[in-house]
């Protein structure tokens, strides 16, 4: 299945058993159970073969499917699937969930137990592909409180502009208009947002498959989406897209079209998430925040020869990380010698009204990844602000002195 890569992830991954569970129950494919008397690999080789006799287009279908399985089985996705497994209210469902260790496994159960919380959980994993990443986002100043145009004539214009943008018909791009509420970074009180979402046909891809045991080459077209958000409160234009040379273009056509206003060329900084002061033991400042503790449960890093160190310790242990690092390797270890690559830091909040008291995990990684994006909109706006105000984020770039260019309507 070489134009299946999240099928076949998934079939190396999962016990057979629940991998034919998922798609004769969830997809509706046609097969026979896995053969138990049976090793995994021959099992794994009948639905192999199953899955190599549908239609390619058939195929594909199910691998988009099982790419949304993916992106929640990786580091990042498990970050996500943590932050949201509390919102799984029923004390069985939860403890089933909690026995699961196969991180694939885990992400299928939400897919098949809790369709509200999969969807939700995607939705902030793929904000997290975007969100700090210079290869597909970039943000842009506009004025604050425009009135967003969402008459027919001003979308229509927008189609046909983004159409002749793409060198495409019409009818070959889709777009879709949003408003919701999301909390503001500084107060936590929802503020609008606007967002159009653009997909457009990709030019056709040739992919292999087999068919009466002949290869062959069929025909395939896949669209390829773009998002641009407007917050009318501080005026931030925020392009996702993979196209690096066309995001100011897609800003400028909303701009011209949709807000009927000028548009500054003006750039919104990237953060730079800098939690290397994690390596020395610092109090955390909780003054006027609704959290009742905490600490940082891991810090790890890896050495020139590739070798690494993970210290992991228990919320309620008695002593901070660095003195149980020390216990543990020697009385001379210190992570200030170390760069760290990894970070952990649990966050306990108090019971607020009707929502219980529960924990937040914030996850440092590499040199610029953490899971705050991947978190809900209110969790999300706590974190970004929790962090600054500990001073283990900032800007990196500077819009103000990049150089203004007005487009007029």
């Amino acid at each position: 299945m070489n134009d299946a890569e999240n099928l076949t992830k998934l079939l190396s991954h999962l016990p057979p058993a629940v991998f034919h569970g998922f798609l004769t129950g969830e997809i509706g494919v046609a097969m026979h159970g896995p053969d138990p008397k049976q090793g995994k690999r021959e099992q794994r080789a009948a639905i192999e073969a199953v899955l190599t006799a549908l239609p390619v287009r058939e195929r594909q279908k199910i691998d988009e499917m099982a790419e949304r399985i993916v992106l929640l089985s990786d580091g990042a996705g498990q970050d996500v699937v943590e932050g949201f497994r509390e919102d799984i209210f029923d004390d069985a469902s939860r403890k089933a969930f909690g026995g699961i260790r196969n991180q694939y496994e885990r992400a299928i159960w939400l897919y098949s137990n809790e369709p509200d919380i999969f969807k939700e959980a995607l939705d902030a994993r793929q904000a997290d592909v975007f969100r700090q990443s210079a290869s597909c986002y970039s943000g842009f100043i506009a004025p604050p409180h425009l009135a967003v145009k969402d008459d027919p004539e001003s979308r229509n214009s927008f189609h046909q502009k983004i159409a002749q943008r793409l060198d495409c018909e019409t009818a070959d791009v889709a777009v879709q208009f949003f408003k919701r509420l999301r909390p503001e970074t500084n107060t936590g009180e929802d503020v609008e947002i606007y967002q159009i979402s653009i997909h457009n046909n990709r030019p056709p891809e040739l992919v292999d498959c087999v068919q009466a045991s002949e290869l062959v080459t069929q025909e395939v077209i896949s669209a390829a989406s773009s998002h641009i958000t407007y917050e009318p409160a501080n005026g931030h234009l925020e392009v996702l897209s993979r196209d690096t040379n066309g995001r100011e273009v897609l800003a400028r056509i909303a701009a011209d079209c949709i807000f009927k206003s000028p548009f500054f060329g003006a750039t919104i900084p990237l953060k730079q998430y800098d939690y290397q002061s994690l390596a020395g033991s610092r109090n955390f400042d909780l003054s006027g925040e609704n959290v009742s503790s905490v600490k940082v449960v891991e810090l790890g890093h890896t050495l020139a020869n590739h070798r690494s160190l993970l210290v992991k310790i228990w919320t309620k242990d008695v002593d901070n990380i660095h003195a149980a690092a020390k216990s543990m390797i020697g009385p001379t270890f210190d992570f200030r010698d170390h760069r760290l690559n990894y970070a952990k830091l649990s966050i306990r909040l108090k019971k607020d009204g009707a929502e219980r008291a529960r924990t937040i995990t914030v996850v440092l990684r590499d040199d610029n990844k953490c899971n705050v994006k991947t978190k809900r909109e209110k969790d999300r706006a706590l974190c970004d602000r929790l962090l600054a105000k500990w001073h283990l984020v900032k800007e990196i770039g500077d819009g103000a002195t990049a150089p203004v260019h007005a487009l007029a309507a």
